[in-house]
């Protein structure tokens, strides 16, 4: 259900683009036809990488292109922290741990009580936020145009936030927030891609040492983790060996 907000400031040049409780789910064809055009023009061929969330085993992904898209659209989180649509709550039990609570008004107005910005509140309202950010698509080989032309999806907007999270919280203080943000973007205003990344890493790495809390029985499924996103990223992330998780494997 929605609840009719007085229009934000920073959606002046909303591109009023339909979307749902749970943001953009795919690209669609002409968005899809968009970024293979966008990506045969832009001078970093890099753009092309596929990224994953943090927790790689879920089932979203996203192009670095379309993780600049976003990046892009904002500069104070404050542009899209205030959401107004939410799910219907009536359907779930306080015990339920899923990503439908992170869309209830119950959610939200936790997160404003603690001066935190939502992943949720990102996918939401970043697809009607306009690209205005000219440094960091010249930096890429393109211009504000061709990236307004280029739909923003949840996963592209997840990712990022696995990025600013450094974790899988979808919960970050406002200047928390900002302040990472802003390490992405490099002198001249151009993408930092390296900043990006280290968010990432830092995001990816935490998750699978968080499953190693679950003792020895477990471990195994660390170990399996870590060579996973090894294999996908050597150059960015250690292997179990170089990691020293073997010798751990031994000691718990």
């Amino acid at each position: 259900w929605r609840v009719p907000p007085p229009p934000p400031a920073a959606a002046a040049a909303a591109l009023n683009v339909v979307v749902e409780a749970d943001g953009v789910r795919s690209l669609g064809e002409e968005g899809e036809a968009v970024l293979r055009t966008l990506l045969e023009k832009c001078s970093d061929k890099s753009m092309g990488d596929v990224w994953r969330r943090s927790a790689f085993w879920e089932n979203e992904t996203a192009s670095l292109l379309e993780i600049v898209n976003v990046l892009g659209r904002w500069e104070r989180c404050s542009e899209w922290k205030d959401r107004t649509i939410f799910i219907d709550e009536t359907d779930l039990r306080a015990k339920d741990e899923d990503e439908r609570q992170a869309l209830t008004t119950g959610r939200h107005q936790m997160a404003l009580r603690l001066g935190c910005g939502e992943r949720s509140a990102m996918f939401q309202n970043v697809p009607n936020l306009p690209f205005t950010n000219a440094k960091i698509a010249a930096s890429v080989g393109l211009t504000v145009d061709d990236f307004q032309a280029l739909p923003v999806t949840r996963a592209a907007c997840n990712v990022l936030f696995d990025g600013l999270a450094e974790s899988r919280s979808g919960l970050i203080p406002y200047k928390v927030l900002d302040e990472r943000r802003a390490r992405m973007v490099g002198e001249g205003g151009a993408f930092d891609q390296a900043g990006f990344r280290v968010g990432w890493a830092k995001s990816c790495i935490l998750f699978i040492f968080g499953l190693f809390f679950f003792g020895k029985a477990n471990f195994i499924w660390v170990l399996l983790a870590v060579k996973f996103a090894h294999d996908w990223q050597p150059d960015l992330i250690p292997g179990p060996k170089e990691m020293g998780l073997f010798k751990v494997w031994g000691i718990v």
